[in-house]
C-alpha cells in the first residue's frame, strides 16, 4: 500500500482510501494503512475492550480488530455481502478495521479539507478531523489516534513532567487537534517557554512571515492539518531566506522510520512519533 510515497512532498496534497462503515462513506491517510486484506475469522479475545472484536493471525503478527460499528456508536446493519479488513499503524501501533467496502484512492489538496465546526465536535466526542465534499457525497476523515487513546489510554499524548530549560524560548507550535495542542502548549509552558499556538500550517507561515526571526527559538508541527499540512510548512520555512535558520521538528503520528525521507526531504530538522512528548520537551530544551 503506503502509495503517498509516489507523492512529491511538501505539495500540500495526500492520498486517502475511501471505505464504507455502516451508512458512513470514511477516510483515512494512505500514509496510515499497510494494506487492505480479505475478511478472515476474528478470534474473540475474553474481556477485551467492547470497541475491539478480536485479533487476527497475519504473517506471524497478532494483529487487534477495531469494530468502528460499535466505536462509531452506528445501528448495526445486516451481515455485508463484502467484508474486507484495512490494517493501519500510527504512533508506532497495528491495528485492523472492518469494512463493508473500499472504493477506491483520491488524491485531494490539504485546502479540500475542511475542519469541522464546534457543533459537531461537541465534547471531544467525535473522532472527525476533517470533512471532504466530493460531488454529492461527504467523507468524514477519521481521527484513529482519539479512538485509539479512548481505547487504551496509555497510547494517549499526556502533559509532560515539570521541567525546565526554555525560560525566555518563543516556540510556535501547528496542531490542528485542539486537545493534543493543548498539552503540548502547556508541556512547553512549564519549561518556561512562550507559545503561539495555531491549528494549521498556514496561519504558522503567516505568523512567521511577519515576526522577527531572532525571536523565534523554534517550530513544532503536526504533519496532517488542514489547509496546509507540516511538510509543505517545513518547505516553505526551509526555502524562505528569511525563515530557513529557524528549526522544525515534526511532530505526527506518521513520522515514523519508514517515512522519515519525506521530512528529511523538506528539511525538517527533527522528527519525532506521537505521543512521545517527553521525548520532544527534551528535544527543544538541547536544540541549540
Amino acid at each position: 500500500m503506503k502509495q503517498d510515497i509516489l507523492l512529491e512532498s511538501g505539495i500540500n496534497e495526500l492520498e486517502i482510501v475511501i471505505f464504507k462503515v455502516g451508512s458512513s462513506t470514511l477516510g483515512v491517510n494512505v500514509a496510515k494503512v499497510e494494506c487492505i486484506l480479505t475478511y478472515q475469522p476474528v478470534t474473540e479475545v475474553p474481556n477485551s475492550n467492547g470497541n475491539i472484536s478480536g485479533v487476527i493471525n497475519y504473517r506471524g503478527r497478532v494483529i487487534p480488530v477495531l469494530d468502528l460499528i460499535k466505536t462509531l456508536k452506528q445501528d448495526c446493519p445486516k451481515q455485508p455481502k463484502e467484508r474486507l479488513l484495512i490494517l493501519i499503524n500510527i504512533n508506532n501501533s497495528d491495528f485492523a478495521v472492518e469494512v463493508s467496502s473500499v472504493s477506491g484512492i483520491k488524491r485531494l489538496s490539504w485546502k479540500d479539507i475542511e475542519t469541522p465546526s464546534s457543533i459537531l465536535l461537541s465534547q471531544n466526542e467525535t473522532p472527525i478531523t476533517g470533512i471532504v465534499k466530493v460531488n454529492d457525497d461527504i467523507i468524514l476523515m477519521l481521527d484513529f489516534e482519539k479512538i485509539l487513546s479512548d481505547i487504551d489510554p496509555s497510547l494517549a499524548l499526556k502533559e509532560s513532567r515539570a521541567v525546565k530549560g526554555l525560560e525566555g524560548k518563543k516556540l510556535v507550535v501547528a496542531e490542528d487537534s485542539t486537545f493534543l495542542l493543548k498539552v503540548v502548549n502547556e508541556s512547553l509552558v512549564k519549561a518556561g517557554a512562550t507559545v503561539e499556538k495555531f491549528g494549521n500550517g498556514q496561519d504558522a507561515l503567516d505568523f512567521l512571515e511577519q515576526s522577527s526571526v531572532d525571536e523565534i527559538y523554534c517550530v513544532i508541527t503536526d504533519i496532517e492539518m488542514p489547509v496546509m499540512d507540516g511538510l509543505t510548512l517545513t518547505k516553505q520555512i526551509k526555502t524562505n531566506p528569511k525563515l530557513k535558520n529557524i528549526p522544525v521538528i515534526l511532530f505526527s503520528s506518521i513520522a515514523s522510520e519508514g517515512l522519515a525521507h519525506k521530512g528529511l526531504s523538506v528539511g525538517a530538522d527533527a522528527q519525532i512519533t506521537k505521543p512521545e512528548i517527553e521525548k520532544l520537551v527534551e528535544l527543544v530544551i538541547n536544540l541549540r
